[in-house]
């Protein structure tokens, strides 16, 4: 079975546009799911930890990468969600992608 790590663009000033990119790589992962991937999305896969329970922000945005950096050295691609490119955490999973050697999937 191979693996991918959906990055893309996650944080934003207003809640509605965190729930739509949640949602757009909701909808990515479930198509590679359907397609027998093993799928680490950390959209999904974390948001609601960082909303309901990291108000006092002790999860540092430093510490959301060193766990992003762990799964990504765990796989075999990466899907690159449109709006990547903005992001700063999506282009530097895309870089440590590269370095490693992945995959490069999606909107590249």
């Amino acid at each position: 079975m191979k693996s991918i790590y959906i990055a893309g663009p996650y944080s934003n000033t207003t809640n509605a546009v965190v729930e739509q990119n949640v949602k757009n790589a909701a909808f990515v992962a479930e198509f590679y799911i359907r397609r027998g991937w093993a799928v680490f999305c950390p959209h999904t896969m974390t948001h609601l930890i960082d909303k309901w329970f990291n108000h006092d922000e002790k999860i540092k945005y430093e510490d959301w990468l060193q766990m992003d950096f762990y799964w990504l050295s765990k796989c075999d691609a990466i899907h690159l969600l449109p709006g990547w490119k903005d992001s700063k955490g999506a282009s530097i999973e895309y870089m440590v992608a590269k370095a490693l050697g992945l995959e490069i999937r999606g909107a590249a």
